[in-house]
This record gives structure tokens, C-alpha cells and sequence, in this order.
């Protein structure tokens, strides 16, 4: 009798890790807008400083103190000081960002990082020119000229925080991630210079979750950083767009993407056996009845 009392116990713990592997894998994705990353003085520039650990950063995770920790896409950078080069070059719908282009590449951390299964980029042009913002490069220390993809902002009119119908979109990127837990990403805007060809919000955008919004951006020529966290994102595919309100939209351009992995622990040991030791004790009380 207490041989087959005990197997039964190991059969409720066995069944107690099933049913929280189960819970982790079924919560639908969800997409939360963090922050922005301001990108003036008194932020220390922070957005531009994006790997530089001596700056601090509001949404960085870890211990680094920087974005990008886990994969980021530096769009088409040019040492600083590239006097009068400058880069314009058409990008077609799936673009690769730019990554093996023949001058002035866009810089990375390598291939596809393992929880992405996808990335590209959207129809526009890759730019770079005189007046555009200073960045750190993913070293965090050299200084570049930053670069980015200018998407045509034509798309709409559709609906945004703002009201109804006031708004057009342009498509910038498009990625997959295949990641039980929380992917969190940063992307960086309004890095040319002038206002007018930075978004009003940036939005990610899924099948399950509709379009997440960031808050209104300043749209003032100073680097801002959206930051979302996806959450339980395995298997999704996610589109970025840039936002501008009806009456000022042109093209809006997007200089940096980053990745930043926050792990979700795993039910520890002591979980699993409190849970299993619960459904254990209930069934020794209902034998006893």
C-alpha cells in the first residue's frame, strides 16, 4: 500500500511540472511599451550613448548598462569624421538592413542572434548625411556619424492615441522571434537632424496583439529610444512602423535596433515540491476519509 501511495505522489509531482510547463507555454504574447530613452544633454545623450556602459541608461538590463547586449542592428554608421561622404542607396521591401552593403555597412553582433528567426527591413532608402547625429559604435567607445532607413510615411489614414483617422504609418522592419519569455527591443529615431523626419510614436505591431504604441515622441532632431518588451513572443512575427499625424508626415528614419534578452526563471526545485507536496497531502487526506 505505501509503495503504490508513494508512486502515486511521484505521479502528482510529475504531473505538477507538466502543468507549469504547460502555463509557461500557453500565455499568449503580449507587447508592452517600456520607455523612451531621452537623447538630449541632460540625459547625457543617452540614446546616442546606447553602448556605452559610463552612461547611465533608464531601461538597460542586466548589469551592462547598455542595449544591445544580446543582438543589435547599427544601421549604416560612418566613422567619425566622414567630412562630405555620405550614403543614399534604394532599399527594397526585405532588405537585409543593409548588412552586406559595399560601403559603410550596417554593423551587428554577428548572424541572426538564436531567438530571432527573421529580420528585414522595409522599402525606403538608406541614408546618411552632413548634420546627422554623433553615436558610439557597438564598441561604446569610437565616435560615428549614425545612419539610418528612411521609410516613406504613406500609409493611412488610421487611427492613433490621438484620435481617429490622423495618422500614416511606413513600415521599417519586420522580425521574428522565436523565445519563450521576454524580448526587450529598442529602437532608435529622429537621429537626422531635423524633426520633420522622425515619427510622432513608433508602434510594433503582431496578429495577436494589434499595434502597441509607444508615447508621442519629440520630434526635435535630439535621439529618442522606444523601448518595448514582448513578451512570450516563440514563433511570432512583429512589424515596426513609424508614425507620423496627418499633415506632417514625409519619411521617417530609423537608425538602431536593439535586443536585449530579460530570462523568466524556471519554477525552482522548492516550488515544484511544495505544489506537489500540496496535491500529496490532499490525496493522503482523501484516502483517510
Amino acid at each position: 500500500m505505501r509503495t503504490n501511495i508513494s508512486l502515486q505522489i511521484v505521479g502528482w509531482f510529475l504531473a505538477a511540472a507538466c502543468l507549469a510547463a504547460a502555463a509557461r507555454d500557453t500565455h499568449a504574447v503580449t507587447i508592452n511599451y517600456v520607455g523612451t530613452e531621452p537623447g538630449g544633454a541632460a540625459s547625457g545623450y543617452a540614446t546616442a550613448n546606447w553602448s556605452n556602459s559610463a552612461v547611465a541608461k533608464l531601461y538597460a538590463t542586466g548589469s551592462s548598462n547598455k542595449y544591445g547586449k544580446d543582438g543589435y542592428w547599427d544601421i549604416r554608421p560612418m566613422p567619425w569624421d566622414p567630412g562630405s561622404a555620405s550614403v543614399s542607396e534604394a532599399a527594397s521591401a526585405g532588405n537585409n538592413l543593409g548588412t552586406t552593403a559595399a560601403s559603410y555597412p550596417t554593423l551587428t553582433s554577428g548572424s541572426l542572434p538564436s531567438f530571432v528567426g527573421s529580420f528585414t527591413g522595409g522599402a525606403g532608402n538608406f541614408v546618411n548625411f552632413g548634420g546627422y547625429a554623433i553615436y558610439r559604435g557597438p564598441d561604446g567607445s569610437a565616435f560615428y556619424r549614425q545612419g539610418g532607413l528612411s521609410v516613406p510615411v504613406s500609409n493611412g489614414p488610421y487611427n492613433t492615441p490621438e484620435g481617429s483617422n490622423n495618422g500614416y504609418f511606413g513600415e521599417t522592419l519586420t522580425f521574428t522571434l522565436t523565445y519563450s519569455g521576454t524580448v526587450r527591443v529598442g529602437l532608435a529615431v529622429d537621429s537626422v537632424g531635423s524633426g520633420s523626419y522622425a515619427p510622432d510614436y513608433v508602434g510594433i505591431y503582431s496578429n495577436s496583439t494589434g499595434t502597441v504604441y509607444s508615447s508621442k515622441l519629440t520630434r526635435d532632431g535630439s535621439p529618442d529610444m522606444a523601448v518595448f518588451d514582448i513578451v512570450n513572443p516563440n514563433g511570432q512575427t512583429f512589424t515596426v512602423a513609424q508614425w507620423q499625424l496627418q499633415g506632417t508626415q514625409s519619411v521617417s528614419v530609423l537608425s538602431l535596433a536593439t535586443f536585449d534578452v530579460i530570462a523568466v526563471p524556471e519554477p525552482s526545485a522548492a516550488v515544484l515540491l511544495a505544489a506537489a507536496g500540496t496535491v500529496a497531502g490532499a490525496f493522503v487526506r482523501r484516502r483517510r476519509l
